[in-house]
């Protein structure tokens, strides 16, 4: 299962939360997040890889916003 950093707003600087997912998230995708006594709906927006420092492993990265 790839783990997955989910990032709001318009750059990387808002971290949502990172997860295990069965499937690597895709733009036009939405995503789920349990917020207590409710869901958040967010639309995929944008999906890159990033260099871990110190290794040659890679993390998956997405970016949401929510759906009203």
């Amino acid at each position: 299962m790839p783990l997955v950093e989910v990032y709001e707003g318009d750059d990387d600087s808002q971290l949502l939360v990172t997860a295990d997912f069965d499937f690597l998230p895709r733009v036009g995708e939405y995503i789920s997040h349990d917020a207590g006594d409710y869901f958040r709906y967010y639309d995929v927006v944008e999906v890159w890889h990033r260099a871990e420092p110190g290794n040659a492993r890679f993390r998956a990265c997405a970016r949401v916003v929510l759906r009203d």
